[in-house]
């Protein structure tokens, strides 16, 4: 018998899970990313450098901003540029609406609806929480105007360019902004408090695997950061076994090709191991979120899964408290005065140069490496993107989850559902467009169950 999922809605991308399973064991597991290449490093190479941008925020169809910044801090590099204070802090802003945009979208769209209706998707969920999920169009409506504003337009932003950003904040869209983000920040703490209730109430974690692991990821003084920092490396225990600039990450990060997928597998140079980043990594190696309701909800989030959290539905709560801290973030930056400046841009020269630019993008550590020639030319292009780092961990937590769910009895269709939510947890960015996830369950690595 084959089982297939057919397709699984509420991820981004083309993904295959191959379960091989023998005499009720599972002995194999595949995530097979059958997105077919995208080619963007080789779209990149050959361009002028100052074309890396646009082509970069092309990339995905959620993760546009960083794209965009990673792309331009690794064009600053090769150059050796540093953009103005003013323009750094409409990055972050700009930052920060991503993540909202991101965040909202995740929680209360793909996540929820496993929870709250489960087998009925989005259309279940509007039908029977129709006000929750008018807060989190409201929520991820506000993370598109700071884009829009901040950066031109609501997806796909003009206004970041090497040496700065394009356009200045005017004194109009700073109070449109700061009003509409204070209202905001009422509704996400009001969606926050309902997603932390529902996970105790019933017991959520509980349907999530344990994955003790590496974690790799920003951390700035013991702050939560997402736009600059070194990258650090946790091990499982929560010690902090390596911390480097990212300009060295070819040190410490090497990459496998499988053949079962178009995605290149990630691991740690030091010990050969598996490691994890986005949200979960990011509140491991942070002591705080320095500002007062993200960190009163992480003081929470820690009383459930301690530190480091190794649960995968940790991810989720993670992923809330990071929203309010996003909005929060964001309000302070619209506070400063500084940032209505009009100084958001130094002359650049495009030459010859290596650069390296890294974000913490919505789903983790995102790498952009660029070679440059003396003409100013893309000589040649490396991408790491989060998704592709949390790989080797997903197939390790569907493996251990699988078989825990076999021995006890569990019928195929519980288990299918059961590993499309440890999917979801992730949140895989695998393209901007198509959803589509199947699974495929094999009784020996010659005959398919029929």
């Amino acid at each position: 018998m084959m089982v297939r999922i057919e397709p699984v809605t509420r991820i981004e991308g083309h993904m295959a899970i191959t379960l091989v399973i023998e005499e009720n064991k599972v002995r194999n597991v595949q995530v097979n990313i059958i997105e077919p290449p995208r080619l963007f490093e080789k779209f990149m190479e050959g361009k002028p450098a100052e074309e890396a941008i646009r082509i970069a925020e092309r990339i995905c169809g959620i993760c546009y901003v960083a794209h965009g910044l990673a792309s331009v801090k690794a064009l600053e590099s090769a150059w050796n540029i540093s953009p103005p204070e003013t323009a750094i802090k409409l990055r972050r802003l700009l930052h920060s609406g991503g993540y909202i945009h991101s965040h909202a979208l995740h929680l209360a769209l793909l996540t929820l609806p496993d929870i709250l209706c489960p087998g009925e998707g989005i259309v279940g969920l509007v039908k029977k929480y129709p006000q929750l999920c008018k807060k989190a169009i409201f929520i991820r409506k506000f993370g598109q105007e700071i884009t829009e504003v901040i950066g031109g337009r609501p997806i796909h932003p003009s206004s970041i360019v090497p040496g700065g950003m394009a356009k200045p904040l005017s004194a109009e869209a700073r109070e449109f902004l700061l009003k509409k983000g204070k209202e905001v920040l009422k509704t996400a703490t009001e969606l926050v408090d309902f997603i932390f209730d529902i996970y105790e109430k019933h017991e959520l974690l509980n349907m999530y695997p344990e994955d003790p692991t590496y974690y790799m990821g920003f951390v700035k003084n013991g702050l939560h950061e997402t736009y600059d920092a070194k990258l650090h490396i946790m091990n499982p225990k929560g010690e902090i076994v390596n911390v480097f600039d990212g300009s060295r990450y070819v040190d410490y990060v090497a990459e496998d090709a499988l053949p079962y997928s178009f995605v290149k597998h990630p691991y740690l140079r030091i010990n050969g191991e598996k490691y994890r980043v986005g949200t979960l990594a990011r509140i491991n190696l942070a002591e705080k979120f320095g500002v007062p309701i993200a960190d009163k909800y992480l003081a929470m989030l820690r009383s459930i899964v301690g530190r480091p959290a190794h649960n995968v539905g940790a991810y989720n709560l993670a992923r809330a408290v990071e929203l309010i801290a996003s909005i929060e973030k964001a309000l302070e930056l619209l506070e400063d005065n500084q940032i209505l400046s009009k100084d958001i841009r130094v002359q650049v020269r495009p030459k010859a140069g290596v650069g390296v630019g890294i974000v913490e993008a919505p789903r983790g550590v995102l790498i952009h490496h660029y070679e440059i020639n003396d003409e100013g030319i893309m000589r040649k292009v490396n991408l790491i993107v989060a998704t592709q780092q949390n790989i080797p961990s997903l197939e390790n937590e569907i493996f251990h989850a699988a078989n825990n769910l076999l021995s006890k009895g569990v019928e195929l269709t519980r288990i299918e559902q059961k590993l499309e939510t440890i999917v979801r947890a992730y949140d895989p960015c695998l393209s901007c467009a198509t959803h589509l996830v199947k699974l495929k369950i094999v009784e020996s690595r010659k005959k398919e169950l029929t």
